[in-house]
């Protein structure tokens, strides 16, 4: 892909990959950087259903190839998983796995809400991985996903952290104040470091223009 410079100078950006872009990066048989061994364990740790529960709902958005859709059946969701590109999905699928329906749809066109009500209503867990730099309207997305949450329900964030990557991977990063910014909305925040990447976890959404983050539970609230 072309990059652009930014007006001022500074380090040029990639433009937002297209649902074509991905498409082929996955049917040429590339794929998404897997998870972690230290994400996995923060994801076991943090969304591990209490034992006995069924049914909790969750939605995995640009799911790819399914890595983190089936570890959160494993947990014992219900998932919902959604990509834009055919060919993700279509590998994704080739995995069968109880408990997972894959969507393919754009999470830019506003279609999450729709697909909420046809599959059930609200999420117990929303997670989106490696995504949210991307997307050229992060406000609104988040507002929507947030929307889509049952009460007491998470949204989990995991995005690479532009102090520990390489200066070409800034366009898919965000840096500590994008993701300050980003937990400030929520009242209850968990934040965990795992490598090069930050996983929070958002309980209870903040009416719009409310007070800034409390202290929260010390170091989860870093």
């Amino acid at each position: 892909m072309s990059r652009t410079a930014d007006e001022q100078g500074r380090t040029p950006v990639r433009p937002a990959p297209t649902a074509r872009d991905w498409h082929e990066h996955y049917a040429a048989g590339r794929d998404f950087r897997p998870l972690s061994g230290t994400e996995e364990a923060v994801l076991h740790e943090h969304l591990a259903l209490p034992e006995g529960s069924g049914g909790a709902r969750a939605l995995e958005v640009a799911c790819g190839t399914g890595q983190l859709a089936r570890l959160l059946a494993g947990l014992g969701y219900r998932v919902d998983a959604v990509d834009f590109a055919e060919a993700a999905l279509d590998r994704a699928a080739a995995t069968p796995t109880a408990g997972i329906t894959y969507h393919c749809l754009d999470v830019t066109a506003g279609e999450l809400t729709a697909l909420a009500a046809r599959t059930g209503g609200p999420y117990d867990l929303i997670t989106i991985r490696r995504t949210l730099a991307h997307l050229p309207d992060r406000a609104r997305t988040v507002a929507e996903l947030a929307a889509l949450l049952a009460p007491g329900g998470t949204l989990c964030v995991i995005t690479p952290h532009a102090a520990r990557q390489p200066d070409g991977l800034r366009g898919i990063s965000l840096d500590e104040g994008e993701i300050s910014r980003l937990a400030e909305g929520w009242e209850h925040t968990i934040r965990r470091e795992a490598g090069g990447s930050t996983v929070l976890l958002l309980r209870g959404r903040k009416a719009a223009g409310g007070p800034g983050r409390d202290g929260g539970d010390g170091a989860d609230a870093k």
